[in-house]
């Protein structure tokens, strides 16, 4: 007797167990290399267009509610308001750079050593980067004044605002205000958290989100081009002297010439066309000095004077300005800033 085996009965088609079974590419070490390190560019640029836009808002928060509280207690007056406004932008500005910033740095648990570099300098290089400085920051100076210009043939004036300097107490706050606490406090943020969060991945790209976050966060487009020139000066020398003290030096002076030059118009010391011709002739003094200190500078280290060190290759230089100027924290703080300057400048035109 002969027995026959019953066929196998199978729940599927049997073509389907024949199918090739498709996975898909795995990354090769090299590109999980650039994910990981395109991954930490991102986290820490959205980090750092979070702390710009807290310190938007707190400034902005702050601003609100101390003219709403000096406005309901009375004491915001004709006769007062210069020195209520030079106190109220005194204590936002230290309050939010100095306050926010430092939260900022705790939670993050940053390198104060790595975020606020202060190494030693010489004293004769210090002051060359410091003229240089200067001179580039009163070229800008002149840039504002063409735009100013150009945007007062429209009939828009300067939004940015300015003091009316009267009694001797206002010129002490105008100099603490405009001079002294920017100085320390707008360096502490831009030049210190800012560029210190995205300098390990490369000093030109920390140096331009720095400086363009620092124009930006001024409100004020007559100012743009001016605030953007001076932070690419600024940076440039910290980063040099791996020191946050030489921008500390030049922010100061050149706040100082204009609060200076404010002081000795409004007293008819000097008169406005006088003042301006020796800020031209200081100007060109300042020029010429920086010519020769960049020469001086350039043929002494063969012209890599002007390098910046890109940081960990593993992402080319235009891959690492895309992954981080496209981060979505430093695209909304742009828009609202951008957003701003256009209402102060519709409300200055107003």
């Amino acid at each position: 007797m002969q027995y026959y085996s019953q066929p196998t009965q199978y729940p599927y088609p049997p073509q389907q167990y024949m199918q090739p079974v498709c996975y898909p590419p795995q990354p090769t070490p090299e590109q999980q290399r650039k994910n990981t390190y395109r991954r930490l560019l991102r986290k820490n640029a959205n980090s750092t267009g979070v702390l710009l836009l807290l310190f938007f808002g707190a400034e902005l928060i702050i601003s609100v509610v101390v003219v709403f509280i000096l406005t309901a207690l009375g004491v915001r007056e004709e006769g007062s308001a210069g020195v209520l406004t030079l106190l109220e932008n005194g204590m936002i500005s230290m309050f939010v750079f100095f306050l926010v910033g430092l939260i900022y740095c705790l939670i993050r648990r940053l390198r104060f050593a790595a975020i606020f570099p202060f190494e030693k300098i010489r004293g004769g290089f210090l002051a060359q980067l410091c003229v240089i400085g200067l001179a580039f920051s009163l070229m800008s100076n002149y840039v504002v004044s063409l735009v100013n210009g150009v945007f007062g043939l429209f009939g828009v004036e300067n939004t940015g605002g300015s003091f009316e300097v009267g009694d001797q107490p206002n010129i002490l706050l105008y100099i603490l205000v405009v001079a002294i606490l920017p100085a320390f406090a707008e360096e502490f943020a831009f030049r210190g958290i800012v560029m210190g969060v995205l300098r390990p991945y490369s000093e030109g790209l920390a140096i331009i989100i720095s400086s363009a976050a620092f124009a930006l966060m001024h409100g004020n487009f007559v100012q743009l081009p001016f605030t953007f020139c001076c932070g690419l000066v600024f940076a440039f020398i910290d980063i040099k002297t791996n020191s946050l003290l030489p921008s500390i030096i030049v922010h100061f002076l050149n706040n100082g010439l204009s609060v200076l030059s404010d002081i000795l118009i409004s007293y008819k010391i000097l008169d406005e066309m006088t003042a301006n011709m020796c800020y031209g002739i200081l100007f060109v003094i300042l020029g010429i000095l920086s010519f020769i200190f960049i020469k001086r500078f350039i043929n002494k280290n063969d012209g890599s004077f002007f390098t910046l060190k890109n940081g960990n290759t593993v992402l080319p230089y235009k891959e690492k300005v895309k992954t981080a100027i496209t981060s979505p924290t430093l695209i909304a703080f742009a828009a609202v800033m951008v957003t701003y300057s256009m209402l102060s400048l519709v409300m200055g035109a107003a």
